[in-house]
């Protein structure tokens, strides 16, 4: 195997990668990089058993053909501190590698290529396409809402699915539920329902472009897995397996009780108010009134915090506590500079409610 490569070019390839690997395995492979070499092109591919990214990218001139897989992290390093000249990458026995880039050498020892664990085929017809921008804007819109708690493991992830000629993602940990859709799906696309698992959602957020002209391919493969191509990257995540909730019966009715206020006043009132929070005691009060809503916090350990934000409020007056984190976490994704929000009662859920997107959050009981 011997090929040529701006350094640019593969460190950009490898940085697409690199979060797939897992180098506390047992498995020594797991914390190498597979690294192909086919005719005018450079395929790398990192996993861990559960996520998996491959990387295409063109090759400027014809080299040997061959594979090695190499340790990730340390090839990595090495790449990101050689100049930006071409990188020539040449392996002839015991899977060593020789890396030269101008004056610089290096030997890195790899594993054989053999070991290495297959991805499956990427050339299945794709269930649906659409804008990486959109796909983004999905999932920036409701991964912050997945479940870090182990003990409900179908909440890690999110669902995907297929609504008519929308896609669905939905996410929650039981306290709030985050909904976000988009139009694109063609007519005729196969039925998706598909709970990914909360690394490949981050993993996909990283990895999608707002820019990018190419579309986002969506294909269910088998073994209850599924892949995303996005442009030169492509992944393949296992599937959570089970019956994600059935969060449309858990959304209100809608309500005439709405608060209308700034929502970057109300996330500035709610992050400073959290200031004063503490592990045993996070619930932030909203106070509402005809004109105003007033954002506090009462500390036995540190103090309180108090400021009165103008608002429209229709409804009889009230006072709700809420987990400011649950707030903030919705509120820096929207762009709308006002925002209108449902609260029947004070132990009723709270609701955002917008064309494409739909945000529910339980109130906390003050103390």
């Amino acid at each position: 195997m011997r090929l040529t490569i701006e350094q640019p070019q593969l460190l950009k390839s490898l940085q697409a990668i690199e979060h797939a690997v897992n180098d506390r395995s047992a498995l020594p492979i797991l914390a190498n990089v597979l690294l192909e070499a086919q005719e005018q092109e450079l395929v790398l591919t990192a996993t861990d058993l559960d996520v998996g990214v491959r990387y295409r990218l063109p090759l400027a001139q014809t080299g040997e053909g061959g594979a090695v897989t190499l340790p990730a992290r340390r090839f990595a390093t090495i790449i990101r501190e050689l100049p930006e000249e071409p990188v020539t990458i040449e392996v002839k026995q015991n899977h060593n590698a020789i890396v030269s880039c101008g004056a610089s050498r290096f030997r890195v020892l790899g594993l054989p290529p053999e070991d290495f664990p297959v991805l499956p085929p990427l050339e299945d017809a794709g269930t649906f396409e659409i804008p990486q921008p959109l796909l983004k804007g999905l999932l920036v819109n409701t991964a912050f809402a997945m479940s870090m708690e182990e003990t409900r493991f179908i909440l890690n992830g999110a669902l995907f699915k297929t609504d008519g000629q929308k896609l669905v993602v939905a996410a929650t940990d039981g306290r709030r539920l985050a909904v976000a859709s988009a139009n694109g799906v063609p007519r005729g696309a196969k039925p998706l329902a598909a709970v990914v698992p909360a690394k490949t959602v981050r993993e996909l957020s990283r990895l999608l472009q707002d820019d990018a002209e190419e579309p986002a391919v969506i294909a269910p493969i088998q073994d209850n897995q599924l892949v995303f191509r996005l442009g030169a990257a492509s992944v393949v995540t296992r599937l959570i397996e089970g019956q994600f909730p059935q969060y449309e019966t858990v959304i209100p009715a809608p309500s005439s009780s709405v608060l209308t206020c700034s929502r970057p006043l109300l996330a500035d009132a709610v992050r400073r108010a959290s200031l004063m929070t503490t592990a045993t005691s996070q619930a932030v009060v909203f106070e509402l009134t005809n004109e105003a809503v007033i954002v506090s916090k009462e500390s036995a350990e540190l103090g309180s915090a108090r400021e009165e934000l103008p608002a429209a409020y229709h409804g009889e007056p009230m006072t709700i506590a809420f987990n400011p984190e649950f707030w903030l976490d919705a509120l820096k994704v929207l762009p709308q500079d006002e925002l209108a929000i449902e609260v029947a009662a004070p132990d009723k859920p709270a609701v955002i409610r917008l064309p494409d997107f739909l945000y529910v959050v339980l109130p906390m009981k003050l103390a």
